[in-house]
């Protein structure tokens, strides 16, 4: 990317930070935003912003970067630029664990552990399928299908067992949702991301090499070890940001593919500027979804829902070689 378009994006990232400190029930002008948080003059207003929207908005960054790196490495590893974290069935995973936590009536901390063990449960399983076929075949895609297909059907039960009030908070949970976030849970979450991003970052040639073919990443080199290590390293990703806030579709299919249409296919561009593209895309989804139907408080996974819809029919109205 030229050096015009890279300050150009990250002014326009810029922008939508502040914007979305601007964004919410009550939207605030620059001239109350600067007043609020440089000289202090409504504190009450100031907790707002410090204390619940940037939370919110620093966990969506997160969030965001690490959904579309997930969906990068997925989409280099099955050869596929409409691939999804959520294919090998981690949303279906967590979902079960949420649910279940939340029927039993237990807490937030509870909810994202068996949220966390559900998906990491279902990666595993899919993982130990496929092991005797090379990852990246059709096995790791059946596989996901498969235990998704279960554990929806697990899910259904659970909410057919459950009382009314139990089953509207897991369906809100499985919406996608900040509204949680908190920066004692910032820290740990931002840690690991980040490393698992920068692992990902370090094998950024493999993922090249592995999105050419199977029989050429074994003639360069790439061992089946880069290609787990780099199957667990995006499906991690994918299960913390999901036990974390929920399921929240799209991030990790749309913003890599649209993030390679500009900055081209080289992981090595692709990986961090899709991690950026996807945190400041999921930062706006959030502050319209707090900004939309006020007072009330869209979960973020209905707005990446439309935006997704969207995409799609963009990519059919104009993709002529793939239909």
């Amino acid at each position: 990317m030229s050096r015009m378009k890279t300050i150009a994006a990250l002014s326009a990232g810029a922008f939508l930070f502040v914007m979305s400190l601007m964004a919410g029930p009550k939207i605030y002008s620059p001239a109350e935003l600067w007043n609020m948080l440089v000289l202090g003059a409504d504190e009450r207003a100031r907790s707002v912003i410090m204390g619940l929207r940037l939370p919110r908005i620093l966990m969506a960054l997160g969030v965001g970067a690490s959904l579309s790196v997930s969906g990068a490495v997925f989409q280099a590893i099955l050869k596929n630029p409409l691939a999804d974290p959520y294919l090998i069935g981690v949303s279906s995973g967590a979902a079960c664990g949420a649910a279940a936590a939340i029927v039993l009536g237990l807490g937030y901390f509870w909810v994202a552990a068996f949220s966390f063990a559900g998906s990491l449960g279902v990666i595993s399983a899919v993982f130990l399928i496929s092991r005797r076929m090379k990852i990246g075949g059709s096995s790791l895609i059946l596989s996901g299908v498969s235990l998704g297909f279960i554990l929806s059907s697990a899910v259904l039960m659970i909410f057919f067992l459950a009382g009314p009030g139990k089953v509207h908070q897991a369906v809100m949970w499985m919406m996608g949702d900040f509204s949680a976030a908190r920066y004692d849970m910032l820290a740990y979450m931002g840690a690991f991301c980040a490393l698992l991003i920068a692992f990902v970052a370090l094998y950024a040639r493999h993922l090249d090499v592995i999105s050419m073919g199977d029989l050429y990443a074994q003639n360069l080199g790439v061992t089946p070890a880069s290609v787990r290590a780099l199957f667990w390293a995006a499906a991690l990703l994918a299960s913390i940001c999901v036990s974390l806030c929920g399921v929240i579709g799209f991030v990790g299919l749309i913003i890599p593919h649209a993030v390679r249409k500009a900055v081209g296919p080289g992981h090595s561009s692709l990986v961090p500027w899709a991690a950026a593209a996807g945190g400041v895309f999921l930062m706006a989804a959030d502050a319209v979804g707090r900004s939309v139907v006020r007072p009330y408080d869209v979960p973020v996974g209905i707005i990446t829902g439309f935006a997704g819809g969207i995409f799609f029919l963009l990519f059919v109205a104009r993709g002529r070689e793939y239909r």
